[in-house]
């Protein structure tokens, strides 16, 4: 991974930062929502959750 984040010329650690900042907000906004409620916020959570998958994913592999 670290040879093809080079010739994107993508700093790795630049990268890795970015990507806790991100998955931050996205907890946090995750603990302001209702996962209980029938309303557009639970639809909210789940993309939420999903985005957080794909995020921690990414740090995983990101680390590999």
């Amino acid at each position: 991974m670290d040879s093809q984040l080079s010739t994107l010329g993508i700093d790795e650690v630049t990268l890795h930062h970015d990507l806790l900042i991100e998955l931050g907000k996205v907890e946090m906004a995750l603990e302001l929502i209702q996962p209980d409620q029938e309303t557009p916020a639970a639809t909210q959570f789940q993309l939420l959750e999903g985005r957080r998958a794909k995020l921690n994913a990414m740090l995983l592999r990101l680390a590999a």
